[in-house]
């Protein structure tokens, strides 16, 4: 390649027509392991018992290939209600896509494969998690094999497994003298349960005693600290969830399709002290955005609500951001955000933002960095119910004046140096103190611009080289408020950036 070609930045373009996919599986090649997979009957009854007419059918990219059978078979059996599919959803897979289902007036939203288990706020919703195979003696062989006499055992799995839960735990307690919570050699054996899986969930109705997520119970007098984790399933965000969140003697991961059982011990530690960095970056912060990545778990909003308080709280700067499914691509483009907090269901919340400009934390990362009187103590929180209440009950603490103080610096552990906190002023109570002249005044003058009205956008904007057409230094004469003359359009360059038609093309 000689030195005046263009600089190879991009390709012709072909990998965008000949990029694969997500590749769909199907689960079910008649219409009996469709029924069996897919839970036809169950679903059927459901709808047709309570009068449903128009009901979404939301598919992971991954199911997508039996979507078309399920659909039709569901036809027959509930006749008087229509289908529709739904596919490339709003945000997760894991979230009922309540956005889309209402955008066709559906009265229930049946929702496949791998979830988040979040209640919906809007829309009634049943899950089916469908059935795969495992292996019930060789799962139980080889944890009694890992975690030896006397061990306490907390089962949980992934949805496509909770089929099977019951059926591993009592293979368990057959070594023991059995009981309610049966016994492993001395060791009790509990099970979890998804109380959303066995009906319609329907928000602000009769299922008060339908929780999002999983729950147990556990003998009295005994933690989960007491307890060894094992998780059915495959690597996913949901073993993530759970090594971050649970705090239990150890944690072992049953693959049923490779039939490997291994321990996440140093797994967890890892993420931990990722997630601990990231909470570093997240204090030196000055501005935050605040990043929606759901419009159906329950209490979201009051988590938005509950992040600003705390922000202006501590008088850092926030930008609300909703764009849908997070890329590297669209947080880029705001390039004056320090740090982003995602609010999100509590396994789409954990991004690994290694990929992105600026780091993504959680709301409960963001709490940490920012109450000084709040330490880690290696607990971890992504629901919303406990979310809360930690927001609620401890909020950034002002000095013994009554006031927030932050000119004081304090160490940066990721640069190694002091750290200055600026102090941005809440737009709101400036507009209240100032009258209208006053404002008028100070957007005359651009410089004063993010000083006064708090604009850590505006600071940015005028801290850059090139601000728009008619906006740079060199245009400027006479008077500052002096614009300069339009200019005639002009025709520009065409091609493509990766050698436009005015530039040799020396290579193919």
């Amino acid at each position: 390649m000689e030195l005046n070609a263009p600089a190879p930045v991009d390709n012709d373009g072909c990998d965008v027509i000949e990029r694969v996919g997500i590749e769909s599986s199907r689960l079910a090649h008649t219409i009996a392991e469709a029924n069996a997979v897919y839970e036809i009957p169950r679903t059927a009854e459901a709808i047709n018992s309570n009068g449903y007419m128009r009901v979404a059918l939301q598919f992971p990219d991954e199911l997508l290939a039996d979507s078309s059978l399920v659909s039709s078979e569901l036809q027959l059996q509930a006749p008087n209600a229509r289908f529709f599919t739904l596919a490339d959803t709003s945000y997760g897979s894991c979230c009922v896509d309540e956005v889309a289902a209402e955008h066709y007036s559906a009265d229930l939203v049946v929702h496949y494969g791998r979830t988040c288990l979040s209640l919906t706020t809007r829309i009634p919703v049943l899950y089916v998690f469908g059935h795969e195979p495992i292996d019930i003696d060789d799962c139980a062989t080889k944890v009694l094999a890992a975690v030896g006499s006397g061990a306490n055992i907390l089962l949980l799995s992934d949805v496509a497994y909770m089929h099977g839960i019951e059926d591993i735990a009592s293979a368990l307690r057959r070594s023991g003298n059995g009981g309610k919570y049966g016994d492993v050699a001395g060791g009790s054996v509990v099970t979890s349960r998804i109380t959303s899986a066995d009906c319609v969930y329907k928000p602000g109705g009769e299922s008060t005693d339908i929780q999002a997520g999983r729950s147990w119970e556990l003998p009295d007098g005994q933690a989960i600290g007491d307890y060894t984790i094992l998780y059915i399933g495959q690597e996913s965000l949901t073993l993530t969830n759970v090594l971050l969140t649970q705090r239990s003697q150890a944690v072992y991961s049953y693959d049923p399709r490779t039939r490997v059982l291994r321990e996440e011990g140093a797994k967890a530690n890892r993420h931990l002290g990722r997630r601990y960095y990231m909470v570093q970056q997240a204090k030196d912060a000055d501005v935050v955005g605040i990043v929606v990545g759901t419009l159906a778990a329950t209490r979201y909003l009051r988590v938005v609500e509950a992040l600003k308080a705390l922000l202006r709280q501590a008088q850092r700067k926030f930008y609300v951001f909703v764009v849908g499914k997070l890329n590297v691509a669209k947080l880029a483009n705001f390039p004056e955000i320090d740090a982003f907090v995602l609010i999100a269901c509590p396994e789409n919340t954990l991004v690994d933002s290694r990929e992105y400009f600026k780091p993504i934390v959680t709301p409960y990362e963001l709490h940490l960095a920012i109450t000084r009187s709040k330490e880690w103590t290696g607990d971890y929180i992504t629901d919303f119910r406990d979310l809360l209440d930690e927001l609620e009950d401890s909020p950034v603490l002002p000095d013994e004046e009554g006031e927030i103080n932050d000119d004081t610096p304090h160490y940066s552990m990721i640069t190694g140096k002091l750290k200055q906190q600026r102090r941005y002023a809440d737009a709101r109570q400036i507009a209240a103190e100032s009258d209208s002249r006053s404002v008028v005044a100070a957007a005359n003058k651009s410089t004063e611009i993010a000083q006064y009205l708090g604009s850590a956008g505006a600071e940015y904007l005028l801290n850059r080289s090139f601000r728009g057409l008619g906006h740079d230094e060199d245009g400027k004469s006479g008077s500052e408020n002096e614009q300069s003359p339009p200019m005639l359009a002009v025709e520009g360059r065409s091609g493509i950036a990766r050698g436009y038609d005015n530039e040799p093309h020396t290579f193919q």
